[in-house]
């Protein structure tokens, strides 16, 4: 028969209490994330009430908010649209290249009911890289006028 000193019991019990503190951080830790998944998961617009947008004049007349203080309004360039799944449910995703100093970047740009919802430096799952880009003609894009509903 094995017999356990106090020592190991109490070992044991501080083992305990440190994992279920840790279970109890990641079950809390979890609800908080999944509360707002779950909040925007209801509250979005559904695949089919997403019309495509006129999205060279929404991304023109927001092109002061996509780069404030930047004069990157010239040389740039759009791809088409594409309906992604966002985390505020699903939008349509198109890119911007510009020409920083000969150094090409890109950036991904999210759009919900002629909004942009979200606007980023583009990372490897927005895809910017693959898409094929043609001149955004600020002036012209923002004259063009928006559709009556």
């Amino acid at each position: 028969m094995l017999v356990s000193s106090g020592k190991d019991i109490t070992e044991r019990q501080d083992l305990f209490a440190v994992r279920a503190c840790v279970l109890a951080f990641a079950v809390m830790l979890g609800g908080c994330s999944a509360s707002e998944i779950v909040e925007n998961w209801t509250h979005s617009p559904s695949v089919s009430d997403l019309s495509e947008p006129d999205y060279r004049r929404i991304v023109a007349a927001n092109i002061k908010a996509i780069f404030p203080g930047e004069a990157a309004t010239s040389d740039l360039e759009i791809s088409g649209v594409r309906l992604v799944d966002h985390l505020k449910g699903p939008a349509w995703l198109t890119c911007l290249k510009l020409d920083a100093h000969g150094k090409p970047q890109q950036y991904a740009i999210f759009i919900q009911a002629d909004k942009i919802i979200a606007s980023r430096e583009g990372i490897v799952i927005d895809q910017c890289y693959k898409q094929s880009y043609t001149p955004l003609d600020i002036a012209a894009a923002t004259a063009a006028k928006k559709p009556a509903r």
